[in-house]
This record gives structure tokens, C-alpha cells and sequence, in this order.
């Protein structure tokens, strides 16, 4: 048993060393992307239109605005006016269960957790509006860094076979649960992206669906974030994350490697 713990902890450790890495990616195409403003962005891509042909404009971008639509959603819960929402619905409880403690004796216990009742994801093209013009976003398959808007608790079970809350309704047949679980309420959670917000917008620029958009990059390993952050903020936080996760790896693969070590000396037994 010591040996899969303590292999079970190495691989988490090589994992966060990999997570490590990919915040070190984002880091540096964040650092160094240069910002462009929308007009300068639209006058490279005529000059590209005119001498190759219109289509043929890529390039990674960073552009910086407030995000403008003519026909916004409104999200289910905070009912704004925005480009994206994601609205989640979970509910929490209370089990209580049978453990053994150090001493070999059987032992009730309870624990706290959650479970999704319901979810929702939606965003819409929109424009992001500088000083000098404007930019279309595509922004299917974004990073996005959003606002939370929405976070309400409802204590309590409901009766019957549905969730109400501000005009929503839930189904929730299904929900897992045993004469043990007690259902301490339902909490209601809600990001968005919304209008007028300034934004930091980091893709790829291409006119390939005919207008010049920033959109997924065509390669895999660039990244396409879409943040109510600022460009110093997701700097920060990439910078932050990067020393967590290291002080972190080194902590769970060492750990993992003690425990095969003393459990092949025998000195470890679980």
C-alpha cells in the first residue's frame, strides 16, 4: 500500500510540474505580446488584403477596450446585459458515515459536499471598442477571466421534483443521495463578461471568415484569454501560480518518493 501512495504522490507532483509549465506558457505570451490598437490592427490586415489577397491575415494579437453588442444576452441568474455568462447551480449537504480510527474501532463520521444541479455556459461574437475603432471577437473555445456577479445560498430541502429560483426551474430527478445525506441547501453562482466592461483580449487575429476577427488561435499551444483583469493582473496571478505550484510540486513528489523509500526499508508500513 505504501508503494501505490507513495506512487500516487510522485504522479501528482510530475502533474503540477506540468501545470507549472503551462502557466509558464501563458505567462510569457502574455509578456510578450505586444498590445495593438483596433485601427493599426484593421490597417495591417488591408495592407495584407492588398497585397495577397483578402483572408490571408493571422497573426497573434493583443488588444485592449470595452466590450460593445448590439444584441446582448442576458444571463439567467444576475439578468445583465452580457457576452458570456456561466451560471452554476449546486447543492450542498451533510452525510454522515462509518470510519475506522487509529485504534482499530469503528466510528461515525460526517462530511460536507456538493453536487451540480445545474449548469449553463453561453457567449456571443462581440466587438471590443479603443480609442480608435473596433475589433470583432470570436470567442468560442476562450480562456475567459469573467466578473462573478451572482452568489446566493438557499438553506433547506424543496419539495417535489423541481428547483425554483427567480424564474428558473430545475429538474432534479436524479440526484444521487442515501437516508445518510442530509441536504443543507442550494447555492446559486453566476460569471459574466459583461457590456461596457473594459477588457484585455489575447488570440489570434484573422480575416479567414471573411471580417477581421480575434479568435482561437490555430496553434494548439497559444493561448486565447478573454479577462475582465487587466494584462498586470493576469501577470500576477500567472507569476503567483507559478510559485504555488512549484513549492507544491516539489513538496508532493518528494513526499511520494519518502514514502517508497521507508516502505522498502520497511521502517513505513500502511
Amino acid at each position: 500500500m505504501g508503494f501505490v501512495i507513495g506512487g500516487i504522490l510522485v504522479a501528482a507532483g510530475i502533474g503540477l510540474v506540468f501545470a507549472r509549465i503551462s502557466q509558464g506558457n501563458k505567462l510569457m505570451q502574455i509578456k510578450g505580446t505586444q498590445t495593438v490598437q483596433t485601427k493599426e490592427l484593421q490597417e495591417l490586415c488591408a495592407d495584407v488584403a492588398k497585397e495577397i489577397g483578402a483572408g490571408s491575415f493571422n497573426q497573434l494579437a493583443e488588444v485592449k477596450g470595452k466590450s460593445t453588442c448590439q444584441t446582448p444576452l442576458t444571463s439567467e441568474l444576475a439578468k445583465a446585459a452580457c457576452v458570456y455568462f456561466s451560471m452554476r447551480v449546486s447543492r450542498e449537504y451533510e452525510e454522515t458515515y462509518w470510519d475506522t480510527d487509529s485504534n482499530g474501532h469503528r466510528v461515525q463520521r460526517t462530511r460536507r459536499g456538493s453536487d451540480t444541479v445545474a449548469n449553463n455556459t453561453r457567449e456571443i461574437p462581440f466587438y471590443i471598442q479603443d480609442d480608435t475603432g473596433t475589433v470583432r471577437v470570436n470567442p468560442e473555445r476562450a480562456s475567459f477571466v469573467a466578473e462573478k456577479v451572482f452568489s446566493h445560498f438557499e438553506p433547506g430541502e424543496v419539495s417535489g421534483p423541481s428547483l425554483s429560483f427567480g424564474g428558473l426551474t430545475i429538474a432534479l430527478s436524479g440526484l444521487g443521495g442515501s437516508a445518510a445525506t442530509r441536504t443543507l441547501g442550494y447555492r446559486y453562482e453566476e460569471d459574466i463578461i459583461p457590456i461596457g466592461r473594459d477588457l484585455y483580449v489575447l488570440g489570434e487575429a484573422s480575416d479567414s471568415g471573411g471580417e477581421l476577427a480575434i479568435q482561437k488561435p490555430t496553434d494548439k499551444k497559444q493561448k486565447f484569454i478573454i479577462s475582465v483583469k487587466s494584462e498586470e493582473e493576469l501577470v500576477r496571478s500567472a507569476t503567483s501560480a507559478m510559485t504555488a505550484l512549484l513549492v507544491a510540486s516539489a513538496i508532493t513528489a518528494t513526499g511520494g518518493l519518502a514514502v517508497i523509500v521507508l516502505t522498502a526499508m520497511g521502517i513505513l508500513v500502511i
